[in-house]
């Protein structure tokens, strides 16, 4: 980020990590103000992942050279993913799809260094050890010191657990 410069990403990771330091327990940041929605346009992902790259890079550098990475949960994560196929050559562009999609997390106890789960060799399809939402979530809502299994929500008069009945911690990524 350039001095003085307060907008992009860039600086939302910037005031992340500060509201991190003075103790803000959560902070969900959209990323930038360009749409990543792309029924067409493929070709702009670059762009859009480069301006996103430096900045979450630095995030973490930041947090781990302060010594707050250990207890602070970086997430990174979308509500469903892109088909493997482009939808039409005429808009460049590909659909939304549920079945296989990337977040990744670091800090707050998550082992570095991993890939956990695979897809098919097209991206179709979830090949091996397969997370969901609920999963994500659980996992989320456990490195954030909440028992998933007992955390419920009051809507409608009613009580909802947040990762669902189904979520299930994601172990095998801890440290």
């Amino acid at each position: 980020m350039k001095p003085g410069e307060s907008s992009g990403f860039g600086w939302q990771c910037l005031v992340a990590r500060r509201l991190a330091k003075r103790g803000v327990r959560f902070d969900g940041d959209s990323g930038v103000d360009r749409n990543w929605d792309a029924h067409a346009e493929l070709n702009k992902y670059d762009e859009l992942a480069r301006n996103l790259d430096r900045p979450i890079a630095g995030l973490i550098r930041d947090l781990k050279a302060r010594g707050m990475l250990d207890d602070t949960l970086v997430v990174w994560t979308t509500e469903f993913g892109r088909g493997p196929f482009v939808s039409s050559p005429r808009t460049n562009g590909r659909e939304h799809h549920a079945r296989v999609f990337t977040s990744w997390m670091c800090g707050a106890g998550i082992r570095g260094g991993q890939i956990y789960g695979r897809s098919d060799k097209l991206g179709d399809r979830v090949a091996e050890n397969g997370v969901t939402v609920h999963d994500l979530q659980a996992t989320i809502l456990h490195q954030m010191g909440f028992d998933h299994e007992r955390l419920n929500l009051r809507h409608g008069g009613r009580d909802f657990r947040l990762p669902d009945v189904h979520g299930q911690v994601i172990n095998d990524i801890l440290g």
